[in-house]
């Protein structure tokens, strides 16, 4: 038995769900965190602070925090670092007095071929396991001689062999997409290595995956299937466990997960992936994520079996097995549903932007009863104190997750309607900090999803009509007849900055002070018509309608800039006046990684300034996604924005560039 499991990865509610279970089996526990991700750091008995987010991802980092708190075991949660073989590699050289430090995971050679998806697809070939056609690819031009292969075609999958969670993920319809999909999913891997695929999507094709667990010795076992085919760009937004698939369609799945785990001897949680169309029954292996999933929530439900805990015993001595565990054998075939609703900082009215900001605990209010369940990172644990309002920050360098509303039922009608509840009863009131809670409620509510008619393309075809059922049920959810709730809220401007008020509600009455003539006794009024970014009280930016100006319909840009902000001052950056054509703005808040040459260029010569309609002018990082901006014309770059260069997190809003979009020549 150990005395220390150290947490490697940022992910609050990851970290959280592991000391959890490492602390009911009274082992100590470490955690690490950063400044802005520190909400799991209570849950443990100790913990240790990096630098940065950046630290996350660095091996030599993590090994040292390991040796500094002598612990004696490493459980890598579920990040990227979790599935990078030089992480086991480097703990197994490390050492606290004469024992290394042992990794909470499969084995190196091991996670060399199951984290790289071309040697997982070259391991199912000579399995004979079922593929789509691929290859490795190191240029746009052999994306494109791919698909110009016999048999593939477009559409094509664009993959990076360490991407995942929706990251570097592009599907390519047309030849004329292959350069800046390809550039973008070579952007968001960490290798900075890709391969192309033929696509698989569209009506019939769900996305299915096989819970795994191994000992090391070739010894495996399942915990059946879970089904993850409502997405968006790639990425799990609701996922259900049993799949609604029959038991025959299902088994061909378990049986060749079985095969290539054992083949590689697997030890640890693993979850094998694959493509299953519901119309003709054929399949094929995707992947193969070797660590704890996001959605292991719901197997646990419907199997009553505690996966991390049964992780964590598989690590505790060398003696350990699934024998000794009385795990050899899968359990029953579940009798009962349970659902996964991801809530995520992202507001779907705009395109699903990240929406940052400060979220507080008197601004939340979360579901309960029985079989529901709430895994989530706000919140804090025993050794956090209770000193005043909790508050906890979504920034641009994190995962976008708040929680994960996890809902059990006998059946999936009661499921559904549990889940459905669930959501009626979800409050996160922060202004700053928008969800996708209506597009939750809109899939529970859509017939499409009652009958079971869901593929991997179906949330991004159907998007209006889940998002209309969704904001629908949102309404309903706040009317409650016969109670008064519609008293007005007066907040004054003068309020403490960081005073813990909630400074900007809807309906909210603000005095404004003016300088002037004070013998003045006209009364206007100032409208607030659009909010371009929201980060009060540190940042509040739009546009305003004000009655100073009979007749006028022209609305006027404003700033509001908290002077003790920790943010980047103003002063930096500059912010697009919505009323300027010429200007282009940041549509969401992210770290430059790219500026178009243009923008950056300096002196007379003005085809150096010259960009082409679609041509992208600025790339954002957003949560390890690459985000293009795109210029709305033709034309040539007057000036950049103000303070706008690479590495920097630049701010909705604020403006990329002046364009003029005269007539431009077609020499090269």
């Amino acid at each position: 038995m150990w005395g220390n499991t150290w947490i490697c990865l940022g992910d609050g509610g990851v970290a959280i769900r592991i000391l959890r279970s490492a602390r009911e089996l009274g082992w100590d526990t470490v955690a690490i965190y950063i400044d802005d991700d520190a909400s799991h750091a209570g849950f443990a008995d100790e913990a240790v602070k990096l630098n940065s987010v950046s630290d996350f991802m660095n091996v030599e980092s993590i090994v040292n925090a390991a040796i500094q708190t002598q612990s004696t075991h490493l459980h890598p949660g579920y990040g990227f670092l979790s599935e990078n073989p030089a992480l086991p590699i480097a703990l197994s050289q490390a050492t606290n007095g004469s024992e290394p430090v042992f990794f909470i995971g499969p084995a190196p050679d091991t996670l060399r071929i199951a984290s790289d998806k071309m040697l997982s697809r070259d391991l199912a070939t000579s399995l004979n396991v079922n593929i789509a056609p691929g290859m490795r690819v190191s240029s746009a031009s052999h994306v494109r001689s791919f698909a110009k292969a016999a048999g593939v075609g477009y559409p094509v999958m664009i993959k990076a062999l360490d991407g995942g969670g929706g990251r570097g993920i592009r599907v390519v319809e047309w030849e004329e997409g292959v350069e800046e999909a390809f550039k973008r999913c070579l952007g968001e891997s960490p290798s900075k290595q890709v391969f192309a695929e033929k696509a698989f999507t569209g009506p019939g094709w769900k996305h299915v995956e096989v819970q795994i667990i191994g000992d090391g010795t070739g010894a495996v076992n399942h915990f059946w299937e879970r089904q993850c085919s409502v997405q968006r760009r790639f990425q799990k937004v609701v996922e259900m466990a049993p799949s609604r698939l029959s038991r025959k369609a299902v088994q061909p799945l378990i049986d060749a997960s079985l095969k290539l785990a054992s083949h590689l001897k697997y030890k640890g949680l693993g979850t094998f992936e694959y493509l299953v169309n519901a119309n003709t029954n054929t399949w094929i292996f995707l992947e193969i994520n070797p660590r704890v999933q996001v959605e292991h929530t719901i197997t646990e439900e419907v199997t009553d079996v505690d996966l991390v805990r049964a992780q964590l015993l598989l690590f505790s001595s060398p003696g350990s097995s699934l024998a000794s565990l009385s795990l050899s054998n899968p359990p029953p075939p579940p009798a009962s549903f349970a659902v996964q609703l991801r809530l995520t900082a992202e507001d779907p009215a705009r395109g699903f932007q990240l929406a940052p900001g400060t979220i507080s605990s008197s601004e939340i209010v979360w579901p309960q009863g029985r079989g529901i369940r709430i895994d989530t990172w706000l919140s804090q644990g025993p050794g956090a104190g209770s000193e005043g309002e909790a508050k906890w920050t979504v920034g641009t360098d994190l995962d976008s997750l708040l929680a994960k509303i996890i809902v059990r039922g006998s059946s999936f009608e009661e499921m559904n309607q549990k889940a459905r509840r669930a959501l009626r009863e979800l409050r996160v009131d922060s202004q700053a900090v928008k969800t996708n809670a209506a597009v939750l409620a809109g899939v529970l509510d859509h017939p499409n999803w009652v009958s079971g008619a869901i593929d991997t393309l179906w949330l991004e075809r159907n998007l209006p009509s889940v998002l209309e059922l969704g904001e629908e049920a949102v309404r309903q959810r706040t009317k409650t007849k016969g109670l008064d709730n519609n008293q007005k809220k007066t907040v004054s401007s003068s309020a403490a900055v960081g005073s813990g008020t909630t400074q900007l509600q809807p309906g909210s009455l603000f005095h404004l002070s003016l300088s002037g003539d004070s013998r003045a006794s006209t009364k206007h009024t100032v409208t607030l018509s659009s909010i371009a970014m929201n980060a009060f009280p540190e940042k509040l930016s739009g546009t305003l309608q004000s009655s100073f100006f009979p007749g006028s319909t022209t609305p006027l840009s404003f700033e509001f800039t908290q002077s003790t902000s920790a943010a980047v001052s103003s002063g930096d950056f500059e912010l697009a006046d919505p009323n300027d054509k010429s200007h282009v703005a940041a549509p969401m808040t992210g770290k430059v990684v790219e500026v178009h040459p243009a923008i950056l260029a300096s002196g007379d010569d003005k085809e150096t300034r010259r960009v082409r309609k679609g041509e992208p002018l600025l790339v954002l990082s957003v949560m390890k996604m690459e985000n293009v901006i795109v210029a709305p014309s033709d034309g040539y770059v007057v000036r950049a924005g103000r303070g706008l260069r690479v590495g920097v997190v630049f701010g909705e809003g604020m403006l990329v560039c002046a364009l003029d979009a005269g007539r431009i020549s077609n020499k090269l």
